[in-house]
């Protein structure tokens, strides 16, 4: 691949950029941006663009340019196939949200399937949904594909493999197998038993998929992994929104931002952590802030910090996420001010973001602000 322009995504990449205002269809994951959209709605416009019918697609990366910095692993992953951040399309390359939504006839979202709170007005142009998280049944004349698979990417791999929407399987370019191997991998902690994510559909894509990368797929593991847990320059509120997802839970806004540092690394690390949290909270007017925390040395463990913009609200989730997530008090160090935000060991270590947002969904379905 020492040659980009020979590349086939690069070039299709760089004619999605130069096509971006006669595009038909617009592609993004969620406002995460993490591998697994990332890749997945690469490969999604590529697949839109071969099938039996095809349409132009683009595949928008929903976050400002200079963000994706802190997406350490997306970057890392594209690096190793000769694509940098200057070959994708970014929130800010348009003048607004108006501007780049009106271009398009239809959207198209992969890994997720609700629309972030920016986006919510567009819901009316939601036309396709390919997505593995649970169904919360939005967007009912889209076409949609949700599965309980893995990762997302066995979804787009799948129809390339099994054909573009034709009778015949499309081409694998090297590249694409690769992007998509690593979210499978990385999303699937490298396909192990005993993680319990991987499914047999993941399996047999992944199989598939490295006789085309030919790589050394453990290396190749490792190297996504250090990627994700480089985290050494960032400070809290870069953390906070390295990896953030915003939920609309009836009139509830709910903030939640997965943080690979354990609680009590981060609180030894910032002694300000809890005024850091509330000032990021302030900033997103979320109701509810959670960080999502794991570790997994030396033994996978998770933790939750969770502040409420009122005691109230905090009183009324408080027993609910405690019976769902199997909570313990992690109390802060000599000289540590937890201020208005509680932070606690989380028993339940199955209960990921993933997870936890249908059980919020359900929770607030009723809820009435006071």
């Amino acid at each position: 691949m020492e040659d980009k322009r020979a590349d086939p995504v690069i070039r299709f990449l760089s004619d999605a950029r130069a096509r971006h205002h006669d595009a038909d269809m617009l592609v993004f994951g969620n406002e995460a941006a993490d591998l697994d959209s990332v890749v997945a709605a690469i490969g999604l416009a590529w697949v839109l663009g071969k099938g039996e019918k095809p349409c132009s697609a683009l595949p928008l990366i929903p976050v400002k340019r200079d963000d994706f910095r802190l997406k350490t692993e997306s970057r890392w992953v594209l690096s190793q196939t000769g694509i940098d951040a200057e070959m994708l399309f970014f929130l800010d390359d348009v003048p607004s949200l108006d501007v780049l939504f009106s271009r398009f006839k239809g959207l198209a979202l992969v890994d997720h399937n609700r629309l972030a709170n920016a986006f919510s007005e567009y819901g009316e142009k939601v036309r396709l949904i390919v997505d593995h998280h649970e169904d919360l049944k939005l967007y009912p004349d889209a076409l949609r594909r949700i599965e309980p698979v893995g990762s997302c990417a066995t979804l787009v791999a799948e129809d390339l493999i099994h054909g573009c929407g034709g009778e015949a399987a499309c081409e694998i370019p090297q590249s694409l197998a690769v992007l998509l191997l690593g979210a499978i991998l990385i999303d699937t902690v490298n396909l192990d038993p005993g993680a319990g994510r991987a499914t047999p559909r993941d399996h047999a894509v992944a199989d598939h998929l490295k006789a085309v990368a030919d790589l050394d797929t453990d290396m190749f593991y490792q190297g996504i992994r250090a990627a994700k847990s480089d985290i050494s320059e960032m400070n809290t509120r870069d953390l906070l929104r390295r990896d953030c997802k915003t939920f609309q839970f009836n009139t509830v806004c709910c903030t939640v931002s997965s943080v690979p540092l354990s609680l009590k690394k981060w609180m030894a690390r910032d002694m300000n952590l809890a005024r850091g949290i509330e000032a990021y909270a302030r900033e997103m007017k979320a109701d509810i802030l959670m960080t999502m925390n794991t570790q997994r040395t030396p033994r996978f463990s998770r933790g939750i910090a969770v502040f409420c913009k009122s005691p109230d609200l905090f009183t009324t989730i408080s027993a609910m996420l405690a019976s769902n997530l199997d909570l313990e008090v992690i109390p802060g160090p000599p000289g540590f001010d937890c201020g208005k935000v509680h932070f606690f060991r989380q028993g339940n270590l199955s209960l990921s973001r993933k997870k936890l947002e249908p059980v919020l969904d359900r929770y607030f379905s009723n809820f009435k602000q006071v």
